[in-house]
């Protein structure tokens, strides 16, 4: 709805209010994304539904790396990548793999600092009780 249809139907000051909230929310949303974009402009999302099993495999293999006590913990997320970053001349191994893992998963872990930010902002904006409070809240 345009900003013309909204103010045509002689809108209440609560839905004035729930309106602002609602464009403020995404507002916020789209700060927020632009800041993370930066992080994972190259990464298709179909690989990023891998990172959590990753980041798991990674640290599971480089714990037993550490002191190899008992079977090497299973790894086919990795596996799979290793075999298609490698072909049929590569030459990283798995232990490498996994550190590249936990470099990018520590670099995405200093950025849920912004993911809290943007759960305060909005929180904020869903407990103002006035559009001049809103207003004032801002990435």
């Amino acid at each position: 709805m345009s900003d013309a249809q909204f103010w045509e139907m002689n809108p209440t000051a609560t839905e004035i209010l729930n309106e602002v909230k609602a464009r403020k929310i995404q507002e916020i949303n789209a700060a927020y994304t632009a800041e993370a974009q930066p992080l994972i402009k190259e990464y298709p999302l179909v690989e990023q539904q891998s990172w959590t099993a990753q980041n798991t495999e990674a640290r599971a293999y480089l714990a037993w790396h550490a002191d190899q006590q008992g079977a090497a913990p299973g790894t086919p997320v990795l596996d799979n990548i290793l075999m298609g970053r490698n072909g049929e001349t590569g030459t990283e191994t798995l232990q490498q793999l996994c550190l590249a893992v936990i470099e990018n998963a520590e670099m995405f872990t200093q950025f849920q600092q912004l993911t809290g930010k943007r759960q305060r902002l909005v929180k904020a904006v869903r407990a103002a009780e006035a559009v001049e409070e809103i207003e004032l809240i801002s990435w």
